[in-house]
């Protein structure tokens, strides 16, 4: 028994990313996500403020059921995403 215990909790141990890696791989997915949706929709300032306001709604949702960020973090992302593009 506790030899499998070992090597299952090895096994599971190399999988798990830490919590910094997968911070940053999120905030740069936001970024990049971000900067799709302004050079989509470039020609169109209007309809480019809506789709920019509806994607940060969106990441301030999901930062806020988000664990690794706490509430002071969640916010300085959506500030600097909001000045993303300015």
């Amino acid at each position: 028994f506790t030899f499998l215990f070992i090597s299952f909790k090895r096994k599971n141990s190399s999988v798990l990313k830490p919590k910094v890696v997968k911070k940053d791989e999120l905030i740069e997915s936001y970024k990049l996500e971000l900067q799709d949706i302004l050079k989509e929709y470039e020609d169109n300032k209007e309809l480019q403020m809506q789709e920019r306001i509806k994607f940060l709604k969106r990441v301030n949702y999901e930062l806020s059921m988000n664990i690794f960020f706490e509430k002071e973090e969640a916010r300085e992302l959506i500030q600097e995403l909001s000045n993303l593009g300015k």
